[in-house]
């Protein structure tokens, strides 16, 4: 099944791309696509499924869009 990963700021950075469209089984939670696109789960970041915020254990549907941020602060 197909869903849309975008990454922002750093993470873009970090992994070389910001938006990539996936094929992954079903079952396949957002932790997994974390780990295949190599992401350090230890970094802080938002999650978000289709506009909501999850977690990482949140399992992926058909054609979900997942958002990965990084925390950010100042003012």
């Amino acid at each position: 099944m197909k869903v849309t990963l975008r990454l922002t700021g750093g993470l873009a950075h970090t992994t070389g791309f910001s938006l990539r469209e996936l094929d992954v089984e079903p079952g396949t939670t957002i932790a997994q696509i974390l780990e295949a696109v190599a992401v350090d789960r230890a970094r802080p970041m938002i999650i978000a499924r289709n506009g909501w915020a999850v977690t990482a254990e949140e399992k992926v549907e058909e054609g979900d869009r997942i958002l990965l941020s990084p925390v950010f602060s100042g003012g």
